[in-house]
């Protein structure tokens, strides 16, 4: 017999950390090339995106998770400042 919860919690994982990186990769698309003229509309679809996956990756509590997240949003603060 298969153990289903693990491999369900392993997809989640493994569908969050693909989350983190398509969140870095979204930053860079959406608003490189507006680094110092964004618009308010920029900055609130930016806190938007980052609300949404700070919120379904906080309610998993992998802590390897919470770690890679920390370290996307250092990477996304170093380049995009304004958003924090």
């Amino acid at each position: 017999m298969m153990n289903t919860n693990g491999d369900y919690e392993e997809l989640l994982e493994s569908s969050l950390k693909e989350e983190l990186t398509w969140l870095e990769e979204e930053f860079n698309f959406l608003f490189k090339s507006k680094r110092n003229k964004l618009t308010k509309e920029d900055l609130n679809m930016g806190l938007m995106i980052l609300d949404n996956v700070i919120n379904s990756i906080k309610t998993n509590n992998s802590q390897e998770l919470l770690n890679l997240l920390a370290i996307t949003l250092n990477k996304i603060e170093h380049t995009f400042p304004e958003f924090f």
